[in-house]
């Protein structure tokens, strides 16, 4: 029998990993800054924009997966076995968008793989929150009383369909990179404001 402090554990063990994910994203920059030594601010500030830009772009990235995350757990009451599954892949893929993103600094700038690999994470990461969503709606007694249905349920779907097209279009097309994410803004808003409620102990 699942409990409200099983369920706790879950979300906080999950919040921390996103923490630390989305920390360790800036540590390539740190490394680049300690080297400049007495150079020209400048000059270096130029030199690491495609770093700069990547970096931010993972940032957006893990925190978006983050609030579709959160979104989705305060729509739960309690977890089983299954989701804690799910939710444990899922944070497979959070943690491995740090290396994609090294990989695409490190070729000083987005082509080849590196893209591809960028983009299949981010593509793993929206399958799995999908499947969630799918359980879900199969058990419904996990879900907060008064909840009857899952919120940006219709969303994930889309946002899977627009990743695939996105990977195809980076893929026939290389110079257009990781720009083909664009496409994730025509994603309609799916998802309403998050009703507030007390979990029981």
């Amino acid at each position: 029998m699942a409990t409200s402090r099983g369920f706790d554990r879950v979300v906080n063990f999950s919040d921390a990993v996103v923490a630390i994910a989305i920390t360790i994203l800036v540590l390539p920059l740190v490394d680049e800054a300690s080297s400049i030594g007495h150079g020209d601010v400048n000059h270096f500030l130029a030199g690491i924009g495609a770093q700069v830009y990547v970096f931010v772009l993972s940032f957006a990235v893990i925190a978006y997966y983050w609030f579709l995350h959160h979104t989705f757990f305060e729509q739960l009451q309690q977890v089983d076995r299954r989701i804690m599954l799910l939710n444990t892949l899922w944070l497979f893929g959070i943690v491995f968008i740090p290396f994609p993103t090294a990989l695409i600094v490190d070729s000083n700038g987005p082509a080849g793989w590196a893209t591809t690999i960028y983009m299949g994470t981010m593509l793993f990461l929206a399958i799995i929150q999908f499947a969630m969503k799918v359980y879900i709606q199969k058990h419904k007694d996990l879900l907060t009383p008064g909840t009857s249905y899952i919120r940006g349920y219709i969303g994930s779907q889309i946002i899977v369909v627009l990743l695939v097209i996105a990977i195809v279009i980076a893929t026939v097309f290389p110079n257009i990179g990781l720009w083909a994410l664009m496409l994730l803004w025509t994603t309609p808003v799916f998802v309403k404001p998050v009703k507030k409620f007390q979990r029981s102990a």
